[in-house]
């Protein structure tokens, strides 16, 4: 049995969600999201192996099946498959396992098909996924609960592309990037209308003309991330975070970075197309968001879409040319601080000075905005780790004391 504890914060029974736990030693507030992959039978792959090709382990396997993938480049059809089994752990062995798409594609999706139950994808960089349609992903998941741990997506259509159909997607210390076809229609991560998406400790960046992260959930937690588009002139994210259908999200902890080359003026949307899901709120608590444009508001939410109690933003650090701040869509705005671009480093943090200019400045008590049913369930506003450099998060090892993602200081 594969046990592995991939989030601090996650889904609590009440949203619908999968199973959730306390376990030994964790702090009170925070509940651990377990994934269990229970799997009887290993195949091996690799030149040496009874599979040299991805595409024959996946036509072998059956349920509750470990995959492992010996280090190496993979090409063409050799790497582009459908799994549709329940209880799949497929992993990289040995050092990076590359899976080049190189023309090809499953189904005219991409590289991978997800279409089974409980699986988990570990270790792998997928690249050069392009198709007719001009959304080609690293992996197309149609259904199940997918986890996504320790990858990389880069130089294609899309990273990951889902399709409208329930589920849960869970994103962990992953990189996306130099992804999107250019037209605005393919982004780095493109999330449906499913069920429940998680992502914690990754790197969205330089997208081309899509989003960095589009998200269209009835449930969405962005946990301790870096998504921030850079300043390279040849991409042009366009929203960094998009929630178009609404639902219930909740962003703490995350670096934020708007590109000077953006098209858009807001740095994160909410609600702003259809509306889809009975509930609607959206949770800002301990971002950093940055705005290299000459001017930009941090968030646009229609007021046809949201009434004046959908947005709680708490304890945020905004750059200076950040405008609009005390929107009247706002049902919360406390201890939100801004800063001059200058009191940030490249990794974003602040400086000695900003540290210590902005402690004791917190807003206290930040919980008491969350709704009871997730308070009870032990959801917080109050962040418990921080991102750091490339692709993790750490656990803090005391309260914060500034607003922020970073409590550190260079």
């Amino acid at each position: 049995m594969k046990l592995e504890v991939l989030f601090l914060i996650a889904l609590v029974a009440i949203m619908g969600c999968e199973r959730v736990e306390l376990l030994p030693g964790a702090d009170e507030r925070q509940i651990e999201y377990v994934t269990e992959i229970a799997y009887t039978h290993v195949l091996q792959v690799g030149p040496t192996r009874e599979f040299t090709t991805i595409r024959q382990a996946a036509g072998a396997a059956g349920d509750s099946t470990l995959i492992e993938v010996d280090a190496g480049t993979y090409k063409g059809d050799a790497v582009t498959t459908v799994w549709e089994q329940d209880e799949l752990y497929i992993r990289a062995v040995g050092g990076e396992v590359i899976l080049d798409a190189n023309g090809k594609a499953q189904a005219g999706k991409g590289i991978w098909e997800i279409a089974g139950g409980n699986i988990k994808v570990e270790g792998f960089t997928f690249i050069n996924a392009r198709v007719s349609d001009k959304n080609g992903a690293g992996i197309r998941f149609n259904k199940g609960r997918l986890t996504v741990d320790n990858c990389k997506f880069l130089h294609s259509e899309c990273g990951i592309l889902t399709a409208n159909s329930g589920g849960t997607l869970i994103v962990h210390h992953t990189e996306f990037g130099y992804l999107g076809y250019g037209d605005g229609r393919s982004h780095n991560l493109y999330v449906g209308q499913i069920d429940t998406f998680l992502m914690t400790g990754s790197y969205s960046h330089h997208a081309n003309n899509g989003h960095l992260v589009k998200c269209r959930a009835r449930f969405g937690l962005l946990a301790y991330n870096r998504i921030t588009n850079e300043n390279d002139d040849s991409y042009n994210a366009s929203y960094e975070v998009d929630l178009p259908d609404g639902g219930t999200h909740i962003l703490v902890g995350n670096i934020i970075q708007q590109s000077e080359k953006s098209p858009n003026t807001s740095i994160i949307a909410f609600n702003e197309e259809n509306g889809h899901w009975n509930e609607n709120a959206l949770y800002l608590s301990h971002n950093t968001i940055l705005n290299s444009k000459a001017t930009s508001s941090p968030l646009f939410v229609p007021a046809s879409r949201l009434p004046a109690s959908g947005v709680v933003m708490v304890n945020n650090l905004f750059s200076e040319n950040i405008q609009n701040l005390a929107a009247n869509f706002l049902s919360v705005d406390k201890g939100n601080l801004t800063y001059k671009k200058s009191d940030l480093n490249a990794d974003y943090l602040p400086s000695a000075r900003l540290s210590e200019s902005t402690k004791d400045k917190l807003e206290p008590d930040i919980d008491n905005y969350l709704p009871n049913k997730l308070t009870s369930a032990g959801f917080s506003l109050i962040p418990a780790s921080e991102y750091h450099h490339p692709c993790r998060s750490i656990p803090l090892t005391a309260p914060p004391a500034i607003a922020g993602a970073s409590q550190q200081s260079f």
